[in-house]
């Protein structure tokens, strides 16, 4: 083999190892129960209809919601939207709502002390008993008992991400309108997902140029699956006319942030987080609790114009002061 062949199979090694990094193909705090075959997720959710129906669920994830409501929030009648929905996302609109409602009590269970119960009515659950019956189900533990194992096998933050707890800083930050594209699939996929989304910004004459993007994260590939995790492409709305487009309209809510810049392959992505989600936040337990378990990516630089280069961006977390 020559030198160049050599290295031209060192640096797809190095590329196929970054890949790798981020896929969890078997979530380390994931169900233990063997998952049933089910049709997969759009990679993309273009249909506007299906898309505001589930950002419209995920707002109101807290609340009762009933088919009629939600069939409602998008103009079909209850026995037309079960049907469609169920064409696009391969699930009925309430099985996505509950697995969606656990995946993110698994979250809250691994990263906050918060009681269970308070957790179960936070998911919607009217007893604490309902929220044990259903999370047994979904996860195969009950949730005081997955909480010791999701915690001893997640992962843990190195010396380095350690050092990295004194660049965080913590601001207020206003409301802002979005306008979101929905993507399903590994975090390998995101900047991949940016390409499509600024084809989909251009059709639609949005100056991207202009515009501040925001990546809206909603799961950890720890708990969900590859297939299932949910990732939202969006930019600022400064009053825009997407008449059916799969844009669809999202808040950003004011509130306090904890931000710690990223200036790395996006590979990199996970130890960042563990510096924000688990290093920075354990430093501060006395001052500082998680509020929320979405996190939002405030991109410094285009990300579809950096394709496996440094990406730039303020990950960033709602938290909550202690009084």
């Amino acid at each position: 083999m020559s030198k160049t062949e050599k290295s031209v199979d060192d640096h797809e090694n190095v590329l196929i190892e970054a890949e790798k990094k981020l896929l969890h193909r078997s979530p380390f705090a994931g169900s233990r129960i063997p998952q049933k075959p089910r049709r997969s997720l759009p990679c993309v959710l273009d249909d506007w209809r299906i898309a505001r129906a589930v950002h419209f669920m995920e707002r109101n994830i807290a609340e009762p919601l009933s088919l009629e409501v939600v069939a409602a929030h998008v103009k079909l009648s209850p026995y037309h939207f079960q049907r469609y929905f169920k064409e696009t996302m391969g699930e009925t609109p309430s099985a996505y709502l509950r697995r969606i409602r656990l995946d993110q009590a698994a979250l809250r269970l691994l990263l906050s002390d918060r009681q269970v119960a308070d957790i179960a009515f936070g998911a919607s659950y009217a007893s604490h008993e309902a929220f044990v019956r259903a999370f047994h189900q979904q996860f195969g533990w009950v949730p005081s008992q997955y909480r010791t194992h999701a915690r001893g096998v997640s992962s843990v933050p190195q010396p380095e991400e350690l050092r990295r707890t004194d660049m965080v800083q913590v601001k207020r930050l206003q409301d802002m309108p979005l306008l979101a594209l929905r993507f399903y699939g590994p975090y390998a996929n995101v900047e991949a997902n940016w390409k499509k989304f600024a084809t989909v910004a251009d059709q639609a004459r949005l100056p991207l140029d202009r515009l501040q993007v925001i990546g809206i994260v909603y799961d950890n590939p720890e708990i969900t699956p590859n297939e299932l995790i949910r990732y939202d492409c969006a930019l600022v709305d400064t009053g825009f006319d997407v008449g059916s487009s799969a844009l669809t309209p999202v808040a950003f809510a004011a509130d306090t942030y904890a931000t710690l810049e990223h200036q790395a392959p996006y590979q990199e992505i996970f130890s960042t987080y563990r510096v924000l989600s688990f290093a920075w936040l354990s430093r501060v337990a006395g001052e500082f609790a998680l509020e929320e378990t979405k996190a939002y990516e405030f991109y410094l630089d285009p990300p579809w114009e950096n394709f496996g280069a440094t990406q730039r961006f303020n990950l960033t977390l709602p938290v909550r002061k202690i009084s």
